[in-house]
């Protein structure tokens, strides 16, 4: 065998040895990211929507129901069309939560006992209409009413548990992100085998032009055009899963949105409702310390009104755009395996005519 026959036996070796590690890391990396990009587009980011509108729903409809008993309208219409709304709104999303959540059993059991409270307060609701009507147990209505939405507020109550959730949906979403290993930082690491290969690729071109004098290896071009098209395409799934810590920055705002929206309707509630409770208190002796504290506090509430409504929607539809710009494929997932492949049939291609010529050389 001759030195150029070694040679070029080598250097088919080492094209097809790169080729493939390329194939390798390329597949990985895109399938490592695609694949958490659609479960935060289809799961983990619709957990943590889901969350924030079942806090949104249930404080309109505590709001709706006090604004229906102080206003007088319950003795006609009970809590209200708008609090049934609002109830049903709350229920669905925690439906849906049940159906996303990416929180584990934690998630689950948070559920379970939110669920159980929902439950709860809408009991107190409805005992609270049922004595407001009757004009000898109206104190009764009053009791309930405030128990039912200390059920919403107290430490440990619904609300406390959905923002506890909520977190825990935001924290699995972290957890998904960075458990890719890839990042837009390590896109040099990643590139390597890409830009070896091209490397070796246009230096085997250049060594057989300078050897058997040839203008071009078409075979080998189209072999390095096609590694160069999936390096591109290594780079956009980098991009993507750059995209992926957008998503958690629009929830962040979305949820800072919703929190403001909520603290407005919760402070005009609760205002409403300690005005409520005064009517039925002793004039001498208060309601209690405890419902003395509650609507001192609720009394002094200032919350600054702002269209709150306007950016939460905006938000929602940017994660929306972010999470499915994140999952997009562009045709990767045919582009790397078949390019690849190809490639490597090309560096055969290219190289088998040259090594056949000495075969037979002594």
């Amino acid at each position: 065998m001759t030195a150029t026959r070694v040679r070029l036996v080598r250097l088919r070796t080492g094209l097809l040895a790169l080729t493939l590690a390329v194939l390798v890391v390329s597949l990985w990396a895109f399938n490592n990211v695609q694949d958490t990009a659609e479960n935060v587009r289809d799961r983990t980011s619709q957990a943590v929507l889901e969350v924030t509108a079942a806090r949104s729903a249930l404080v309109a409809a505590d709001a709706a129901a006090i604004a229906s008993f102080a206003s007088g309208q319950a003795k006609l219409a009970g809590p209200g069309q708008e609090y049934s709304n609002q109830l049903a709104l709350a229920s669905q999303s925690l439906a849906r939560v049940a159906e996303f959540n990416q929180a584990g059993e934690a998630g689950g059991n948070a559920l379970q006992v939110v669920e159980s409270q929902v439950a709860a307060y809408s009991g107190s609701i409805g005992q609270a209409d049922v004595h407001l009507r009757q004009p000898d147990a109206a104190v009764l209505g009053a009791v309930d009413l405030w128990h039912a939405s200390r059920l919403l507020h107290a430490a440990g109550g619904v609300l406390d548990e959905l923002e506890s959730l909520q977190g825990k949906q935001r924290a699995a979403l972290d957890t998904q992100v960075s458990s890719t290993g890839v990042s837009l930082a390590m896109l040099p690491l990643w590139l390597l085998p890409v830009a070896a290969l091209l490397v070796l690729l246009v230096l085997t071109q250049l060594y057989l032009k300078k050897r058997f004098r040839r203008v071009a290896n078409l075979p080998l071009l189209g072999a390095t055009a096609l590694i160069a098209a999936i390096g591109v395409a290594l780079v956009f799934t980098l991009v993507s899963r750059d995209r992926l810590d957008s998503v958690g920055e629009r929830l962040d705002d979305v949820a800072a949105a919703r929190d403001a929206q909520i603290q407005a309707a919760d402070d005009e509630g609760q205002r409403r409702l300690a005005d409520l409770v005064s009517e039925y208190c002793d004039q001498e002796q208060g309601c209690g310390v405890t419902a003395d504290e509650f609507r001192a506090k609720a009394r002094q509430a200032t919350t600054v009104s702002t269209d709150n409504t306007r950016v939460a929607t905006a938000g929602v539809k940017a994660v929306a755009a972010d999470a499915a710009g994140a999952a997009e494929s562009g045709g990767r997932e045919f582009l790397i395996p078949a390019g690849t492949l190809l490639a490597g049939g090309l560096v055969l291609l290219g190289l088998h005519a040259r090594i056949d010529e000495y075969r037979y050389r002594p």
